[in-house]
Order: structure tokens, then sequence, then C-alpha cells
């Protein structure tokens, strides 16, 4: 009897802990559901300026010392870090990252060209499952090489005038270079939802069509790293939110703005 009682215990114990591991799971799964996109009513916006602050590094030049005649023979600047006369900071990325339900995403191709040996855009976005076109516009081969650690990176070659897709599945943000042409850098950003933008050459970005509520405002820079904000949205409204950003590491020649 004491054994038969024993083994009662013992499988009703099991069948606690995977019925346990079961709702976990479930819970799990509505936590961390995929976004839903929809029409939005009334919905506020976002928009802001970004600006770095403190000395800015002097621009670096990058060499240009392979296949030439289509490269070009000068030095060309850096995309790392561009900032204007009145430290308006380009090619800054920002995003709401805790949003699960509002506007739908954009429909329609994105893609990341070659010409002239430079990657267009330097900095792209996209959503999480969207096909993404690697083009080369230029009559010589570049060598496509993917730096990510959650999406399946990819090293392959695209002659002159071809052009290659990946699908990326999950958020990530993931460095693209060229192994032929080493001075080529650009950068994907892959969003769970669709709401992000890239400021401009006047460090100005905007947000629109966001439900009203509360939201983590959160801008990356590649050279500057990351930062976030609270920000309260208001049906109808328009919520200004700028960021200034400095660099961190210290010891590199500088110029006064």
């Amino acid at each position: 009897m004491r054994y038969i009682n024993k083994c009662f215990a013992k499988s009703f114990l099991i069948a606690f802990v995977m019925v346990s591991l079961s709702f976990l799971a479930g819970t799990n799964n509505r936590t961390f559901a995929d976004y839903v996109g929809g029409d939005v009513s009334n919905g506020g916006s976002i928009s802001g300026v970004i600006k770095m602050v403190g000395d800015v590094p002097s621009a670096k030049m990058l060499n240009v010392d392979k296949d030439q005649g289509t490269c070009g023979h000068d030095a060309i600047p850096s995309e790392a870090l561009i900032v204007s006369h009145g430290s308006e900071l380009k090619n800054a990325v920002v995003s709401i990252t805790n949003i699960s339900k509002g506007k739908k995403f954009s429909e329609g191709k994105v893609a990341i060209d070659q010409k002239g040996c430079i990657f267009v855009p330097h900095v792209t976005l996209i959503p999480k499952g969207q096909s993404l076109d690697l083009l080369n516009s230029d009559d010589i081969m570049h060598n496509l090489h993917s730096y990510s650690m959650k999406n399946t990176a990819f090293n392959e070659g695209v002659t002159g005038g071809n052009a290659l897709s990946r699908i990326f599945e999950y958020p990530e943000t993931i460095k693209i270079t060229c192994d032929v042409h080493t001075w080529m850098t650009s950068w994907l950003i892959v969003q769970d939802n669709p709401y992000y933008s890239t400021s401009n050459e006047t460090g100005a970005y905007k947000i629109d069509n966001v439900p009203a509520g509360d939201y983590t405002l959160q801008v990356w820079h590649e050279s500057l790293g990351k930062t976030t904000k609270q920000v309260s949205v208001k049906a109808g409204e328009n919520s200004v939110v700028n960021f200034d950003l400095e660099m961190k590491a210290q010891g590199k020649k500088r110029r006064r703005r």
C-alpha cells in the first residue's frame, strides 16, 4: 500500500509540474506575442531632433585602395559619425521598444545597394520576416558579409549588376561589410514593430500614428551607443522628444565645432 501511495504521489507531482510548465509557456507566449497591426483611431505622433554634445572627433577618412576604376582614387569620409555645423546628428535610429499593437507595417520592398563601392543607404530599417534585396549596381564583384547573433549570418559574393535576397526573422542590429573592399560598412536594423525612424541631415525624426499611451523611446547610433526616454502620447497631439548624445571614448583627437 505504501508503495502504491508513493507511486501515486510521484505521478501526481510529475503531472503538476507538467501542467505548471504548460501554463508558464502559455503565459510567455502571450507576453512575447508577435506585434498586431491594424487601424489606429486618432493616434498621436512623436518628433524631435537628435544632437551630439561635446567636441566632435575629426572626420575619419577611409582609404580607397582597390578597384579604383570603379571605386575612385580619393579617400572618402566615413559615415560612422555625420554631424552638421549645428550639432545635428544623422543616421540615429529612434524606435518605440514597448508596443504590441498599433499601425500596420509599411508595404514595399527594402533594399541596400552598392554604388561606387559605398553601401546606400548606410543605415537600413526593416520589419522582421520581410525580404531584403542586397543589390550590386557596380561593375565589379562585392562580397557581402553579415555579423549577427540571432539571424543566420551570410558571407557571399555578388557579381556586378546582380543581387541576392535574405529574410531576417529576429529583431537585431546587424553589421554588413564587404570583404573585398574593407572600407565599406552598412547597418541593418531588424524591427519587431513599425514605430521607428532614422534622423536626417538636420537630426530630425518623426514617428506617426502612435496609439495614445505611455512608451519607452530608444535612440541608437553606431558611434554613440543607445539611450532611452519615457514619452506620453496623447490622441491627436505631437509629443516632442529631443536627444543629446555624447562620445564616450576618450583620448581621441577632436575638433571644435
